[in-house]
């Protein structure tokens, strides 16, 4: 796995090319993602009276701090502006978005210490994306909101790129988790997990912990092991995220190799168009 630097774009089927390969891609300080920041802050400025966001949990109860920072996340992510800005970011990285499909925009807040655990968007423990999905082209975005450190972080595994970690996707079931949900409050987390898990420990020893800018974007494909850093720091992390899938690398077979997963019902039905809003089940005329 190389972690690559970009200053420029790049074309929908060079980044599938290095990203199906088990790259990462790091494109640096995109002003779009710049305009995101702002946009994000000013939105925490207001649900939290002016407090600092990286350390607001320090001057607040757990539930206050839940509540408050709940507020943010469903603002965020009920936002049309927001995703309108986002989608300019992934134009400045090269994005075709007139062939490109998306699932949601979140606002992932993980605290320092267990003190204030309890958001449905917080840390999350190893996993694939694509594990859920079943769609072996699909594309993670990632990027922070503030200053970033190695224990506050987004943790990669390369070494299971190509080998197999036992898990529960044959088992997991989406219509269980969004039956669950349905109960819970507003941006809370809940017991059944949201997305398939391990059923085996993680070898830790060749973690590669990426720390970038604010501004930049980091691009990696949904099929690599990831995880949130345990936040260890004094400082809480804010990050935004989104997954795509690109019509060409459908079309073309563009994939990441799939080692372990073992579910089979491609969740097509997740993704809309940038543009459109159409489901990509619709597009593909596929049952999902």
């Amino acid at each position: 796995m190389d972690i690559i630097q970009l200053d420029q774009a790049i074309s929908d089927a060079e980044r599938a090319a290095l990203l199906f390969a088990g790259n990462l891609l790091v494109y640096r300080q995109r002003p779009a993602m710049l305009r995101m920041i702002e946009y994000t802050r000013e939105l925490l400025a207001d649900e939290l009276s002016g407090l600092d966001p990286v350390t607001v949990q320090e001057h607040l109860s757990r539930e206050d701090f839940l509540n408050r920072v709940g507020a943010v996340q469903t603002r965020f992510r009920t936002s049309e502006a927001a995703k309108l800005i986002f989608f300019d970011v992934l134009r400045e990285c090269g994005v075709t978005t007139e062939q490109c499909y998306y699932d949601h925009f979140p606002l992932r807040v993980v605290p320092f210490d267990t003190t204030h655990n309890g958001a449905h968007r917080a840390a999350i423990g190893h996993h694939r994306d694509t594990w859920g999905s079943n769609v072996q082209s699909q594309q993670n975005w990632w990027a922070p909101v503030f200053s970033l450190d190695a224990e506050r972080t987004i943790a990669f595994y390369p070494d299971y790129w190509e080998k197999p970690l036992a898990n529960n996707t044959a088992e997991w079931s989406f219509e269980a988790y969004m039956a669950t949900r349905k109960t819970a409050q507003p941006e809370r987390g809940i017991a059944y997990p949201s997305a398939p898990q391990p059923t085996e420990t993680v070898d830790e020893s060749g973690v590669v912990k990426v720390v970038i800018e604010p501004g930049d974007v980091l691009a990696f494909s949904s099929a690599h092991l990831h995880a949130s850093v345990p936040n260890t720091t004094d400082a809480i992390r804010y990050s935004v995220e989104m997954r795509t899938i690109h019509q060409s690398d459908l079309a073309a077979g563009r994939m990441a190799p799939n080692v372990d997963n073992a579910a089979t019902t491609p969740m097509y039905r997740w993704f809309r168009h940038v543009e459109s809003r159409q489901s990509l089940s619709q597009s593909f005329s596929v049952e999902s």
